[in-house]
């Protein structure tokens, strides 16, 4: 396709093992790349990538679509602002419950299109690498610092326990990573298909298999809660704030920090050209706005490859059983 058609940008959305190949392919004919994440499989191909994508001058970047969602971004700025004061602590549970009875809990069409993930060598890991990325690049984003060290470890609850070893497969299906960043802030995240939380604000998950994702951040002059809707929801995170920054000692308190209401889009809330909220659009209106204009995209081939730099050592924290320093 690149070779017949006279192209001037591309989503790259295939397997991650044809992620390097296909981004070092359009940077050589001068095509603009929105790679799906993971950038790669390895630290080297991410270099390799990086390499091809400077020598081009094309634009290139990550789909860290969350970024690109009102809410984190109002977190980002509740950070900035230091309404927490300095962020210590950041934790996040995103799961769900279903490889416990997929029968059940998972439908049969969502089934076959996700399944491959738990048993296919290509997709280069399990559930940690599916949504470690996902938060790690927010983190880094939200405290302006890499890390410092990552110590994981994983179980693969459906073929150890449950002895399902067809389709428990080779991957983990629930671990928890523990981070430290080079300021001195601390990181849990956990999180699996076999089993799951509910969030402090009490948000219910999806329809498929219950999908719980909240998080909090603490820091020395106030805390953040935050829950997440299903990612084809129009709804944008529910976030709770309590800060010792309030001007009166009897306004300090937990508050919800007011958020835009996609229900009142004029399309209605799925509606692609009146829900100026969906983080999606957002991320492809970034990205053609990055072509025109010449700018760098906030998502960069530096990111990328910071988040499989913590892949890799995640794993082989649990393979090794040790902390992994960076």
């Amino acid at each position: 396709m690149l070779a017949a058609e006279e192209l001037d940008a591309v989503v790259i959305a295939t397997p991650p093992q044809t992620h390097a190949e296909f981004s070092i392919a359009a940077a050589e004919r001068g095509i603009h790349v929105l790679l799906e994440k993971p950038m790669a499989r390895t630290v080297e191909e991410c270099d390799s990538v990086k390499r091809a994508v400077e020598k081009s001058g094309t634009v290139f970047s990550i789909s860290h679509e969350k970024r690109f969602n009102p809410g984190f971004e109002k977190i980002k700025e509740i950070i900035d602002n230091g309404m927490l004061g300095d962020v210590f602590y950041l934790v996040v549970h995103w799961s769900a419950a279903v490889r416990l009875d997929p029968d059940s809990l998972c439908p049969p069409d969502y089934r076959e299109s996700y399944q491959w993930r738990w048993t296919d060598e290509s997709a280069g890991g399990g559930i940690v690498g599916d949504h470690l990325p996902h938060y790690l690049d927010l983190w880094r984003w939200w405290t302006g610092s890499e890390l410092a060290s990552i110590d994981a470890e994983f179980l693969n609850v459906r073929g150890d326990l449950i002895g399902d070893k067809k389709l428990g497969g080779k991957h983990e299906d629930f671990g928890v990573v523990l981070m430290k960043f080079q300021n001195g802030c601390v990181g849990v995240f956990e999180t699996g298909n076999a089993g799951r939380g509910i969030s402090p604000i009490q948000q219910v998950g999806s329809a498929t298999g219950e999908w719980s994702e909240y998080g909090m951040i603490y820091g020395t002059r106030g805390h953040l809660v935050f829950d997440v809707l299903p990612w084809d929801s129009p709804e944008l995170p529910r976030i709770m704030v309590f800060s010792l920054e309030d001007r009166h000692p009897a306004d300090r308190g937990w508050f919800q920090v007011e958020m835009p209401d996609p229900y009142r889009s004029p399309g209605g809330p799925l509606s692609p050209k009146s829900n100026t909220h969906n983080q999606f659009k957002r991320q492809l209106d970034h990205f053609v706005d990055c072509i025109l204009k010449k700018t760098e995209p906030r998502v960069t081939a530096r990111d990328g490859r910071a988040t499989i730099a913590a892949f890799e050592a995640a794993y082989r924290s649990h393979r090794e059983n040790s902390k992994v320093h960076f």
